[in-house]
């Protein structure tokens, strides 16, 4: 029988932090497979309640790197190469530059940015009732909201969101692309990890553990979205942004 320390030789966490963040990431990458986001959402707070935030925010790297190669190539009929190539040319750079100064950049102000973005963009949507959409060019400079988001806070997701639901894809279209893109975004970011030392080789089992939920997760997606109906999908979508706004708020409170 695995002894306690042997345990948190292999892992670098207790068995109960182990079962926990599994349980929560394979949930994540269930609706992240579904719906498109939601994964790094949830993962990256629960990591940050025992790792150091840049340490967390660096091991999600490659763990949503192996998750979205699944998603993309579940859904690579689908995928909307137009909106893929602006959303991807100004953020990937911006990305790379962001994560070289992960471990520098005071989070909780960067955060409260993103809770903020979110939860204005539903307010809009949701109680003013306006519909808000974007051009070509206006996807091609948001990429530069979602580099920057991406590369200093890991949570890429809900500004990406934000700029393919309002340039107008369908929901099979927005999975595919948000996956295509997320790949991209990890592939920019995790050199930037590695040289600065952020992301350590102690890490990599339990990196590889959760990528392996990942992978089981995205199989299940396609199932469930094929049942879920257009509307209920911006409906979920919305509520998977509202609880990434409550996450990242929480998460500035509890680094006060």
């Amino acid at each position: 029988m695995v002894s306690f320390t042997a345990f948190i030789d292999v892992f670098g966490v207790t068995p109960t932090f182990f079962v926990v963040v599994s349980v929560v990431g394979f949930f994540g990458f269930v609706v992240s497979a579904t719906f498109g986001i939601g994964g790094v959402v949830l993962l990256i707070p629960m990591l940050s309640t025992t790792l150091p935030p840049a340490e967390a925010v660096a091991l999600s790297a490659p763990v949503m790197l192996v998750n979205n190669v699944g998603k993309s190539w579940v859904y690579r009929r689908s995928l909307d190469r137009r909106a893929l190539w602006l959303v991807s040319a100004l953020s990937l750079p911006t990305a790379f530059v962001a994560a070289l100064l992960t471990a520098s950049v005071d989070e909780r102000v960067l955060l409260l940015g993103v809770a903020g973005l979110v939860l204005t963009t539903l307010f809009v949507e949701r109680v003013q009732q306006r519909t808000i959409r974007m051009s070509d060019r206006a996807l091609l400079l948001w990429g530069l909201v979602t580099g920057v988001i991406s590369g200093l806070c890991g949570a890429a997701g809900p500004p990406t969101a934000i700029g393919l639901r309002s340039y107008g894809l369908d929901k099979s279209a927005f999975v595919a692309t948000v996956a295509v893109f997320a790949v991209f975004l990890q592939f920019a970011k995790l050199p930037a990890y590695v040289a600065t030392e952020i992301l350590p080789a102690r890490m990599a089992p339990l990196a590889a553990w959760l990528a392996l939920l990942g992978v089981l997760a995205a199989v299940t997606g396609p199932r469930l979205l094929t049942r879920v109906p257009e509307r209920m999908f911006r409906n979920v979508v919305d509520g998977v942004l509202l609880v990434s706004a409550a996450w990242l708020l929480a998460d500035v409170w509890r680094r006060s």
